[in-house]
């Protein structure tokens, strides 16, 4: 027959240490998940940025040919729209 031995428990002291260092433990792991779901959204939107950025260099180099095509070489002032030509 088997031997039984006499059950032992923590203290209240160390228990309650014991269920501080879950929960922490617990908190961590969740801060830690919501930096990484942070993390992707900041990267979804420095995609984003990225290609707006790309596509207004685009519209802006078509604009700039545009505006070669039909008055040449010149400098435009973007606060009246005044057009200087340049020799």
């Amino acid at each position: 027959m088997p031997i039984v031995s006499e059950k032992k428990f923590l203290t209240k002291e160390e228990l309650d240490q014991l269920h501080n260092i879950q929960k922490q433990t617990q908190d961590v792991i969740f801060e830690l998940g919501e930096i990484e779901i942070i993390k992707l959204q900041l990267e979804q939107r420095h995609n984003n940025a990225k290609r707006v950025f790309s596509e207004l260099t685009e519209i802006e180099n078509n604009f700039s040919q545009k505006i070669y095509d039909t008055y040449g070489k010149v400098q435009i002032d973007p606060k009246n729209g005044e057009i200087t030509t340049i020799s």
